[in-house]
């Protein structure tokens, strides 16, 4: 006990210093948490997204492919299927803002039925079943937006050259913040064939609700069996998978951040070494007294590796709690939440505890050297020295 507490007043004796290095460390293990946070992220929404039993099915050409609408109701014919729903992407702007969150056209009659989870009053449905140019959207977003119901969402196209002018007729719950407005497909199809003649109606994307999650692979092969001969063959695939599948866009993200998080660790390893050589250079004179008054060379390492390890641990600790909280500000934004779909309390884990012991590995290393060089200093030539 008493070791710790001369610790920690080694730790405090230069407050500047010392600060200096706990925040040097701070933001760095901020950095690595964010980015093996969205990892843990991708893996915790993989993980969840298989459970809810949801299968998306695109075109086998990817986005740039169309699915016409008719393959809804073939896919709503097959034994395993409970609902399914096109899901046509809009990203259109809102009030001159660029995509400021995901819009989508669906079919009002299944949506909650596809996904169970959200939950929403059932006059509020109904208004959106009955109301053709009514949306419904995310508590989170509307909170964010700060919409009312009743209130009047303009959109303007971007890709697509028309505009909607949608009413948010009700607000759903949902587990995490999905920073999703819906709104009626054939309100868009409508708006799209009177401005593009001949266009033909497009599901973007279905979605479909197996009435067995444990199944989902015999659908997804049962599904792109049905359509393998047609001009828009698809691939589906699960929820899970296609959040993958959008970080994968990005390219090699692991091994981007395996190389990121190499190089902070040796930078970090190398700042608080120099900082500790510097430490142990001004106490020369001190550690021979303590030697000279009966301190082993033992303790004398430890007390010098205490303190090394000590300051990474609580820079190591500032810097997790921050990057946390970076992750929970980043996945509240609308127009990243279909990246950051699951919230940040959900990523507790072994990963955690990981960064932990890379700060705690990192304060030992740096404090090593100086550490046995003062276990090995000589009384005699420590009381010579002059600082």
């Amino acid at each position: 006990m008493k070791l710790l507490t001369y610790i920690w007043r080694n730790v405090r004796r230069n407050k500047l210093r010392s600060g200096l290095t706990i925040l040097s460390m701070a933001f760095s293990l901020a950095l690595m948490t964010i980015l093996y946070g969205y990892l843990a992220m991708q893996t915790v929404a993989d993980r969840e997204g298989s459970k809810s039993g949801r299968l998306v099915v695109l075109n086998k050409q990817g986005f740039a492919g169309m699915l016409p609408i008719a393959h809804v109701q073939r896919i709503r014919k097959l034994d395993g299927v409970a609902a399914a729903i096109p899901y046509m992407w809009f990203g259109g702007n809102y009030k001159g803002r660029k995509m400021p969150f995901a819009q989508a056209g669906t079919d009002p009659k299944y949506a909650f039925d596809v996904f169970d989870e959200y939950k929403i009053s059932e006059d509020q449905l109904a208004a959106f079943q009955k109301d053709r140019q009514g949306c419904v959207a995310d508590k989170g977003l509307a909170e964010q937006m700060q919409w009312e119901l009743g209130e009047r969402i303009p959109l303007e196209g971007t890709y697509m050259p028309i505009n909607l002018d949608l009413r948010l007729v009700g607000i759903f719950k949902a587990p995490g913040n999905t920073g999703s407005l819906w709104f009626n497909w054939n309100y868009l199809d409508e708006e799209l064939k009177r401005n593009m003649p001949g266009f033909p109606g497009n599901a973007g994307m279905i979605y479909a609700k197996c009435k067995v999650s444990g199944e989902a692979a015999i659908l997804s092969q049962e599904i792109d069996a049905t359509f393998a001969n047609s001009e828009n063959a698809t691939r589906t695939r699960t929820e899970g998978a296609l959040i993958l599948m959008f970080g994968e866009m990005l390219g090699d993200v692991k091994t981007y951040i395996r190389g990121i998080s190499l190089a902070v660790v040796f930078a970090l390893a190398l700042v608080a070494g120099t900082t500790m050589a510097m430490s142990m250079r001004e106490r020369t004179t001190e550690v021979a007294v303590l030697k000279a008054i009966g301190f082993s060379k033992l303790r004398v390492l430890s007390l010098v590796l205490g303190e090394s390890t000590m300051i990474a641990i609580l820079g190591g600790l500032l810097g997790i709690a921050g990057g946390l909280g970076a992750l929970h500000l980043v996945s509240s934004i609308p127009a990243a939440a279909m990246l950051f779909t699951v919230p940040v309390v959900a990523l507790a884990g072994a990963w955690l505890v990981g960064l932990v012991l890379v700060a705690a590995t990192i304060g030992f290393v740096s404090g090593l050297v100086p550490a046995i060089l003062a276990a090995q200093l000589s009384v005699v030539n420590g009381l010579r020295r002059v600082v």
